[in-house]
């Protein structure tokens, strides 16, 4: 369980798919859902069912990694950079082949 868990959060910070909203909220973009995770009295919140039911998630984890991270926000800058070159080519092959 913590494996699959520890190995998706791993992917949403190097797909870009966690944003800094503010120093106490992050927005996070799964496969199909969008989750926020709060700072709350030192504790990190998620709003999906996951960490709900068992008060872990790896939207939770994810973000704890980007806070540990001495230049989390530079990371973050250059996924999500990374992440709407590739979005940008890819609508442009939808464009160019109409």
């Amino acid at each position: 369980m913590y494996t699959r868990m520890i190995n998706k959060a791993a992917w949403l910070l190097e797909d870009g798919r966690v944003v800094k909203i503010s120093d106490y909220m992050f927005y996070v973009m799964g496969r199909k859902n969008r989750h926020i995770v709060k700072v709350e009295n030192g504790e990190l919140i998620c709003t999906c069912p996951g960490f709900k039911d068992k008060g872990i998630c790896s939207h939770v984890v994810a973000v704890s990694t980007l806070l540990k991270l001495d230049k989390g926000s530079s990371f973050i800058n250059e996924r999500i950079n990374m992440r709407l070159k590739r979005e940008l080519r890819n609508l442009y092959k939808i464009i160019s082949s109409r």
